[in-house]
């Protein structure tokens, strides 16, 4: 009787043994499943900071080149202004000239 309860422990004691070997396993991949997720996270974040920066650029430029459409509408107000003041003047002259 005692040599089936130890063939019995030793029997468990086996079976225990590679369960927890295999527990093992699976933690070991479960530990390289988040590093691959850790890793794939850290490389989304520097894209992100990436975009980021090309974002603010391309708002800069955005902004920069909107300045330059102002300055030029506000050029071309003032010529066709220039323009009107000056036809004004030319044909306000030319009625004095008749008179």
């Amino acid at each position: 009787m005692k040599g089936d309860w130890m063939k019995r422990l030793a029997g468990a004691a086996l079976v225990l043994t590679l369960v927890l070997a295999g527990c093992g396993g699976e933690e070991s991949q479960a530990e390289k499943d988040l590093d691959k997720i850790n890793n794939q996270i850290g490389d989304l974040e520097n894209k992100i900071k990436n975009l980021k920066s090309e974002n603010d650029q391309l708002e800069k430029n955005i902004q920069i080149k909107e300045e330059e459409l102002q300055k030029l509408q506000d050029t071309e107000r003032s010529g066709e202004t220039d323009s009107k003041d000056a036809s004004e003047d030319g044909s306000s002259e030319e009625e004095d000239a008749e008179s």
